[in-house]
This record gives C-alpha cells, structure tokens and sequence, in this order.
C-alpha cells in the first residue's frame, strides 16, 4: 500500500522545517506583514509565515530564519488565506485538467479532487495512474473521484468498472473517495459488484460521495447505512439539513447548471446549525460562466447571501481538508502544512492579488505566471475523434412513424426531460416534424456509425436546422435539428475536425468549437473557450433556445440517471422504470 500524504517527506526536510522554525536555517520564503486568517480558531492574526519548500515551517511574530537568502515578500496590509479546495470537479468542461488549473489557480483554488469517468472509459488502470502521477508534478494538486457506474443505460459498461480494477485506483493517495454515486439504486439494492466497491473504498480510509437530488430521509438514511459520506445534490436548505442531520457532509453547490447557494445559505443560517461538516462547489462549471471567477466566485455568493467572511473561508479550505483526511497537509496556514497561501485585500473579497502553491509563486494580479507542460494526451488514448458518415443517409437519423403516439422527449430546464406522448404525422414511413414548430429530430449515433438511436426533442429550441456535438456522456454523436441532411452534415464535418460542436444552416457550417482531445476537450486556454461557447450559446438563443447551459444539456440528453426519457445505445429510454420505449435501428454498417 503507497503512503497516503500527499507530499511526504523524508527525515532530511522534516528536520530542516523544524530547524527552520527555530531559526537556524533559513527560509526560502518569508511573508512579512500580513494577517492571517486562521481557520482553525477562527481569528484574524497578525503574523509572518516562513516557508521552506513546499511547505510551511513557522507562523508567529520572529524574524530569525530570514537570511540572505530568504525572499521576503510584504504582505502589509494583505490577508493571508489558505488555498482553496474545490472538492467535486469535472476537469473536462470542453476544458481539460491543465487549462483549468491554469485558469483557476489565478482565482486561488489549488486543489481540486476530480472526477475520472471520462479518463476511465478511455484507458486501462495503469495508463490512468501514469496520468494521475504526471498531472502529480504540478503545484496545484489535482486528486481524483473514482466513478463506480458509467452514468447511462449500458450493462456491458458496467462491467468496465469491477472490483479488480477499481480497488487498484483506490491504493494512492491521489484518489479520495469513490462516487459520485449516480446508480444510488444499485447500493441500496444490493447489487454485488457496487457492494464490494463501497466496502473496498471503506477498508482503505477512502469517502464515498452520492448523488441523490430530492432524496427522502428515507433514502438518505439507506445511503449513509450504506456509506455515503457526502452529497452536493441539495437544492433547498431542508435537504441540505437532511444530509446534515445524518451526518453526511452538505456540499453546497453554486454551478451554471444548478446556482443554488443563496437560497442554500440564507436558509442554513436561519436554522443555526453547526457549518463545520459543509463545503462549497462549482460543480463542472461550463466556460460562459467562468468570467465571473471560480470559488473565489462562489465564496463571494455566500458572503454575499449574509455568510461570515471566516465560515464561508472554512467552506473551501479546512471543512474539505477534514473530510478528504488532508488537513495535516491542506486547509489552512500552519506548519507543516503544505504552503498555499493566498493574499487577499479584505477578508470580504475572496479574488487573491497574488498565490502560492507549494511555496511557488504561481499568480499574481489574477494572471499566471508559470505554465504547465500539457501531457501527451496521445500516450493515453486521447486523441481526435474518428468516425465516416459513409453508409448513413439522412433517413437514418429520423424515427419509423408508428401507430398512436410517439414518446416525444420535452426539455423542461437544461437536463430534466418529461415525456409527452404525441400523434405525428408520418411522411414516408418516418415520423414527420415539418408542420410542428418547437420540435427537432434527436439521435444519438455510435461513431462507427453502424446503430442510430433516433427520438423527437421539444424545448430545446424553434429553429435549428443541425446540430452535431461529440461531448456526450456516453462518448456517442449527438445530432439534433430539423432537416436530416444537414444533421448529417454537421455531423460529416465534426468527424473531419476530430470531435467538437458544429452548426449547420443553409447547409454550410455557420459554427464549429474543435474538441480534438476525445471529442470533448479543447486545447485552448479558457478565456478563449469563454469567447467561443458564449458565441455558440448566443447561436442558439437566437434560434429559439431559452434554458440557461446549453453544453450540460447536450452532455446529458445520454445520461440516464436523469428523469424522464434519455437517448441510450439501447433506444429511447424511460429512466424510472428503465424501458426501452423505441429501439435503437442499425445502419446498413451491421455487421450481418
């Protein structure tokens, strides 16, 4: 079994921190001047921090570790907080790991334990914790959360995540926990192989964190029996107290899918509860919001929503250090500790002026300052999406007309589907949308091409004539709009450019975002993704789109933990009860 620190030290560093800290060597840095926000006792302290390497080796008043060498860095008038933790990321928002450490570490988040589905379902263990130790190098720690379910309708999947190999990615200390548990049911149902993952996670000291929106008390009691740590799924104060009441951590989400915390705060302070077992999280926040910040963006949300400066502080520094058992090595300035310490104006504005990771001066005024070698995605089967349109024609993508009703798809927010039967007319044996405005054809298409899932979609926008995105849950071809062929031709011209967005109309392309890593990661920096989704939702809005995150809504038209019908390499699926109401109809690529 690996150590589980993060950082270790040998006998050589540890003796230099304490001989440090008595003065008999140097620091290599010494914060002069600042007060620090102590999260421990919940004091405002004047003090200096010295630091030797990584980490922290002394915070008081004295000056005798300052030498020649030492940089001194004045921090007068400064407040001196720990990094940020972001406790529940998914680092592959068309972003990928290293653009959004690179942006988020300007913000002052230097740690993010991150979700692994997408890296999983493309490599084998040993190529994902090579990956796992490469991104190990950089100051800002990326530690990851180890799916147990695939997040759609697939029991071939599921085979993908057994014991074996999950209990393989558990034995470091770059993994934290297991989850998030989308197939809650499967625990609570005793399913064997979601049994033997929990309880291998447990014998290793690893957390488990669920997924379960408007869960009863009922429910949350079976999970927390059944190990359930934490959950970010509340959407009221009350379901936030259910949680809390069960001794399950609240993690408090302010997402652009789901911008909760106002609501979440203002009721937990009216109840006066204890906020030591809560935490904050962006959730996966997509591009067009990002503009606004990251956690430093969230923690000001709860200040403003009439949180104190130092509980909301605690939210995303010591509360999720306790929980992933590293507040020995994160969470807050003390030694030992690693040294991420951020310098803030005023204990009321969260943005730093300048960071330190690791005792490396990695950010200043919101811009970084060093940059970070990108792996060669390459080497771990992340490469452009490759695919031929050849052997499909347009008919393919639209559904065989039946008799009665067709199981119409209705997006009543960004992810939630209700079903609405309907009677639509038929047009050479296929279901004809041509009169009915507000509807589209939607298909889901594997990237050989050989199987169409084909559905109809409401609510998603008026007048689009076609849509083709490879950034879906279950790594299939989304394709929506309302003229087959020039579906077919946004999705032709996604497979040349290797993954991505693409817009048809008029049948030439009037849009592509390129997703070359996977075909749902970019290579560009995130402001630059800032500027390109926010034009492809401007897109859409013009053309009738009215929900607020349109990359979650075509991430999970797939993803078949979400109510009421979904897309699935099965057919169109009724999640409750998981129905395939429509079969999904092979090209003339099957195999005969």
């Amino acid at each position: 079994m690996e150590t589980q620190k993060l950082r270790p030290l040998d006998k050589q560093k540890l003796y230099d921190l304490i001989r440090t800290a008595r003065g008999e060597i140097e620091a290599d840095i010494y914060i002069q001047g600042g007060t620090v926000i102590n999260v421990y006792s919940g004091e405002l302290i004047k003090a200096n921090v010295a630091i030797k390497g990584r980490h922290i080796a002394y915070v008081g008043d004295g000056d005798a570790m300052v030498g020649d060498g030492t940089r001194v860095l004045d921090a007068a008038g400064m407040y001196l907080c720990p990094g940020y933790i972001e406790p529940h990321a998914h680092p592959f928002q068309t972003y990928n790991p290293i653009t959004l450490v690179e942006n988020v570490m300007t913000r002052g988040t230097t740690t993010l334990i991150c979700d692994n589905l997408f890296f999983f379902m493309l490599m084998d263990e040993d190529r994902l914790m090579h990956l796992w130790r490469e991104l190990a190098e950089l100051q800002v720690k990326l530690l990851w959360s180890i799916r147990l379910d695939p997040q759609t309708y697939s029991r071939a999947r599921m085979t993908r995540f057994a014991p074996e190999g999950i209990k393989q990615l558990l034995d470091t200390p770059l993994s934290r926990q297991v989850g998030e548990l989308t197939d809650w049911p499967s625990l609570v149902n005793g399913h064997v192989q979601m049994l033997e993952n929990i309880l291998a996670a447990g014998h290793l000291g690893k957390r488990v964190e669920g997924h379960a929106p408007g869960a009863s008390m009922q429910t949350l009691n079976m999970l927390a029996a059944g190990g359930v740590s934490a959950c970010h799924e509340s959407i009221t104060g009350e379901e936030a107290l259910r949680r809390l009441r069960l001794g399950i951590y609240a993690t408090l989400r302010h997402s652009s899918l789901r911008p909760d915390l106002p609501g979440l705060i203002k009721d937990l302070l009216s109840s006066g509860v204890d906020l030591r077992r809560t935490m904050v999280t962006t959730d996966g926040v997509t591009p067009p919001s990002m503009g606004q910040g990251f956690t430093d963006h969230i923690l000001r949300v709860a200040m403003q929503a009439g949180l104190p400066p130092m509980d909301a502080y605690r939210m995303a520094t010591i509360n999720p250090a306790v929980y992933y058992g590293l507040d020995d090595e994160l969470g807050g300035i003390a030694p030992g500790r690693l040294a991420d310490v951020l310098f803030l104006t005023e204990p009321t504005n969260p943005t730093p002026v300048k960071v330190l990771a690791e005792g490396a001066l990695v950010a200043e005024q919101s811009r970084p300052l060093v940059k970070f070698p990108e792996p060669r995605w390459q080497d771990y089967n992340i490469t452009a999406v490759s695919g031929s349109t050849d052997g499909i024609i347009p008919h393919d993508l639209v559904p065989a007309a039946r008799t009665g009703a067709f199981p119409v798809m209705q997006l009543v927010n960004p992810v939630i589907t209700r079903r609405q039967d309907m009677v639509l007319p038929a047009q050479d044996s296929l279901v004809d949308i041509t009169g009915k405005r507000g509807l589209l054809y939607a298909t889901l298409l594997d990237r050989k091409g050989s199987w169409v899932c084909s559905g109809i979609l409401g609510g998603f926008a008026d007048d689009l004539a076609g849509l083709a995105c490879s950034n879906t849950i279950t790594g299939d071809i989304l394709a929506l709009g309302r003229s087959p062929g020039e579906m077919l031709l946004a999705v032709k011209r996604m497979f040349e450019m290797g993954g991505g967005v693409v817009l048809v109309e008029k049948h030439r392309v009037i849009y592509e975002l390129p997703l070359p890593l996977g075909g749902i990661m970019s290579p560009a920096p995130v402001d630059q993704l800032i500027e390109e989704c926010s034009t492809l939702y401007a897109l859409l809005a013009e053309r009738g789109h009215t929900h607020y995150d349109l990359l979650y809504t075509l991430l999970f038209l797939s993803a078949t933990h979400l109510p009421e019908l979904r897309l699935s390499p099965a057919g169109i699926l009724s999640v409750k009860d998981k129905k395939i109401l429509v079969p999904v109809k092979y090209t003339g690529k099957r195999p005969v």
